[in-house]
């Protein structure tokens, strides 16, 4: 009986820690092809919906700060480019809200 709690209780950690988790594919509700791919490495990549993003990142419990994001300079009319001015963001279970440098919510990003 023992071993079995023991095992719910790794169990129910290892869940708690892959509800913060940040690397995985993170996708925006709009522009709808708007996502980021943030890998175990420290690396993310992914798009604004027009032109692709590169760079780091960097977590610190719920906190992750961004490196310096490079991205590609394609014009694309009607483009939200909010993903090109992230900082830091929060992740919490499947949502991750993104800030830009001056602290103000810029956007939200869903698992």
């Amino acid at each position: 009986m023992k071993t079995y709690a023991v095992l719910i209780a790794v169990a129910g950690l290892a869940l708690a820690g892959c509800s913060s988790s940040a690397p995985g594919i993170w996708r925006a509700t709009e522009p709808a092809d708007a996502y980021l791919e943030i890998a175990d490495d420290g690396t993310l990549s992914g798009t604004d919906g027009c032109n692709r993003l590169f760079g780091g990142w960097e977590k610190d419990g719920s906190t992750i700060t961004f490196g310096a994001i490079g991205m590609t300079e394609m014009y694309c009319e009607g483009v939200n480019d909010w993903l090109s001015q992230m900082h830091t963001a929060t992740v919490t279970d499947a949502t991750m809200t993104i800030f830009n440098e001056a602290g103000s919510n810029i956007g939200e990003l869903k698992r």
